[in-house]
């Protein structure tokens, strides 16, 4: 059911992402992710209470949630250097945005493939 949810939310997303500027969507992606992170450890952390997952999994989710963490700070740094740009340096800084994005990105699906066979996804 929560992946469904996950699932739901990431359409809805990209749904938006067509009727928006750049930093609007570049918002919005970051908002997104950092939910999907919140929910999905905080299944995990559910499951954990009823015995569903064991100590070496929990540690290995939150290890993931840690990743995913830094790299979000990073990327939401570098939105932030995207926004404060002048017309020289906007184009680099909005390659390290697209750059520190799509790493946090990497390490969000990671954990929700790690979380999926869990919380009932495949």
């Amino acid at each position: 059911m929560r992946v469904a949810r996950i699932s739901c939310v990431i359409f809805i997303v990209l749904a938006m992402v067509a009727c928006a500027s750049f930093s609007q969507n570049a918002y919005r992606s970051l908002v997104v992710s950092q939910q999907t992170y919140d929910t999905t450890l905080s299944v995990l952390g559910d499951l954990y209470k009823a015995g569903k997952v064991t100590e070496a999994q929990k540690d290995k989710a939150i290890a993931l949630g840690r990743e995913y963490q830094k790299a979000h700070n990073n990327a939401v740094t570098a939105l932030l250097l995207y926004e404060t740009s002048d017309q020289t340096t906007e184009a680099a800084r909005k390659l390290a945005y697209q750059k520190a994005a799509a790493d946090a990105a990497k390490i969000l699906a990671d954990l929700v493939a790690y979380a999926g066979p869990f919380i009932g996804g495949k």
